[in-house]
């Protein structure tokens, strides 16, 4: 059964660029980090604050995403997708560490919008990418295994 899985597998993504893969990782470890989401309620709860305040958290998580794709699509545009993947990953990760050392409600707020933003401004950028180095042959191909590292990720 796993070998047949496996094997599937294989079969749909073979002939992919070694950019492509790549491209899956790095968006492999930027979906990673969005499994803070799930947790983020029960943090909030587990340091004192309401369950309504800790979907005002989330909703801050939401809103950042939403502008963050926008800024995304505009920074990659200006500066090319590469910078746009790698500051987005590096900030990405800076934010992460900052998040951890937030007290007051209100820093949280913000921490997680901004947060939410520079991690959604990769997507954008990320396919970008793949509409780049992916050709007419393979394209569907190539978004379908991002698309995968997506789901992965989110799990």
């Amino acid at each position: 059964m796993i070998s047949a899985t496996v094997t599937l597998y294989r079969n749909a993504y073979t002939g992919l660029s070694r950019r492509m893969w790549l491209l899956a990782v790095v968006m492999l470890i930027n979906r990673s980090g969005t499994m803070v989401l799930p947790f983020m309620t029960l943090y909030c709860k587990h340091i004192g604050y309401t369950t309504s305040q800790a979907g005002y958290v989330v909703a801050m998580y939401g809103l950042g995403s939403v502008v963050g794709a926008f800024l995304g699509g505009k920074i990659s545009d200006r500066f090319g997708f590469y910078y746009t993947q790698f500051f987005s990953l590096f900030f990405g990760g800076i934010l992460f560490i900052t998040l951890g050392q937030m007290n007051s409600f209100t820093s949280i707020c913000v921490c997680t919008f901004f947060l939410s933003m520079v991690n959604e401004s990769f997507r954008p950028a990320n396919a970008t990418a793949v509409a780049h180095y992916s050709g007419p042959q393979n394209r569907t191909q190539s978004f379908s295994l991002v698309r995968l590292a997506i789901n992965v990720g989110w799990e």
